[in-house]
């Protein structure tokens, strides 16, 4: 019987094949890194876009940015009636116009330009997918400022007020309630709460979200341009960021009717938000930053010159920065020359960080008769251009 006859270089070479392609293995795993984990490592500003999607739409857009050196984070509203020039499809709309439910590319990349900012990630949950995730972290707390009697499908649909713990049909209620008659800010405000609701959930829920068992199904809910374990990492990083420390800011603008549809156009043909984005980046950055504090400041706003709507034009502004206006009105004069921030809280460093978003050099110290109950009181000056203190 013939014996076979075995190549002994036919042998070597497969050998050194072997050895190349296993070194090669070796390699790629190497190279290959987590996104998220080298963003934590590195201590990189985190930015996400989280989208409320109904009906192929983004109901509600935030860009959450969070850093990781001091789990603080800003939140950003950015409503789906902003108002734009959109070059790709030369002419004036909605932003919300190049939202695709199957790639939302454009439209991102639409809201870094009018943002600023860089996003890395986004987040998508539809109503069913944000119900879904409600119901299996056991309900979403919020506090619901008026009672909601409003009917769905036609049928009736009743949130009482208070602090309410939402399970997934309620969350859906709470989402899709529109009222034609709140104010914007209201409605800004309940855009973000929900988001605030979600991701405090996420945080005190984050041991359950991890289990092996329980993941996949969070996993699934969400549409995103994460691959693989980044996801888990993500949410994971998250659940460190205390929810109710987040800062609250919104995009201010002026409504205008363009072909039959009411747009928001930002103020200052968007530099404000760019501004908004700039101040928050940089606050969060320093893990000291009065900028990003605990206490929401309340300001009393007082015109000082004869320039009508001077004292509302400032209003704005500082909401769009988180801050909360109790008092706009008129100043005991009108002749004021000069802008100045009057400390009433005792916070010094404080009263120069807000002082410095409208570029005001006076801080004081000294009481003004007020009946308000605000931190500090603006008395604007004639170097108020309606933006900057200019000199």
């Amino acid at each position: 019987m013939a014996r076979a006859v075995f190549d002994k270089s036919a042998i070597f070479l497969i050998a050194i094949v072997a050895a190349i392609a296993i070194a090669m293995v070796v390699m790629l795993s190497s190279i290959h890194t987590d996104p998220v984990e080298d963003a934590v490592k590195e201590s990189r500003m985190i930015n996400v876009a989280l989208i409320l999607e109904r009906n192929g739409r983004p109901a509600s857009t935030g860009i959450l940015m969070y850093y990781p050196g001091n789990s603080r984070a800003a939140l950003l509203d950015v409503p789906p009636d902003t108002g734009l020039i959109i070059k790709s499809l030369n002419r004036v709309d909605r932003i919300d116009v190049l939202y695709d439910p199957a790639s939302p590319k454009a439209y991102l990349d639409e809201v870094q330009k009018l943002t600023g900012a860089e996003i890395d990630w986004y987040l998508i949950l539809d109503e069913a997918s944000l119900s879904a995730l409600a119901d299996i972290l056991d309900g979403f707390s919020i506090f619901i400022p008026n009672r909601i009697d409003t009917r769905i499908n036609d049928r009736p649909a009743v949130l009482p007020s208070g602090f309410v713990v939402l399970d997934g049909s309620k969350t859906r209620i709470y989402a899709s309630y529109e009222d034609p008659d709140m104010p914007d800010a209201e409605v800004v405000a309940k855009r973000q709460t929900l988001f605030q609701a979600m991701l405090r959930r996420i945080g005190e829920r984050s041991a359950f979200i991890m289990r092996d068992d329980v993941y996949p199904s969070i996993s699934r809910l969400f549409r995103t341009n994460l691959k693989g374990s980044s996801l888990k990492r993500l949410l994971a990083e998250l659940a460190k960021l205390e929810a109710d420390r987040i800062v609250l800011q919104r995009l201010t603008g002026a409504y205008r009717s363009v072909e039959g549809k009411q747009l928001l156009f930002p103020h200052y043909d968007g530099e404000l938000v760019k501004d908004i984005v700039k101040q928050s980046l940089n606050a969060l950055l320093n893990a000291d930053a009065t900028a990003i504090a605990d206490k929401v400041f309340t300001l009393e706003i007082l015109n000082g010159t004869s320039v009508r709507g001077l004292a509302q034009k400032a209003a704005e502004i500082f909401q769009s920065f988180g801050y909360e206006v109790v008092s706009v009105g008129n100043a005991p004069s009108s002749d004021e020359s000069k802008t100045r921030v009057i400390d009433r809280y005792g916070d010094r460093v404080s009263a120069t960080t807000m002082a410095n978003l409208i570029k005001c050099r006076q801080v004081e110290g000294e009481d003004v008769p007020s009946a308000s109950p605000a931190d500090f009181v603006i008395i604007l000056g004639k170097d108020f251009n309606g933006r900057n203190c200019v000199y």
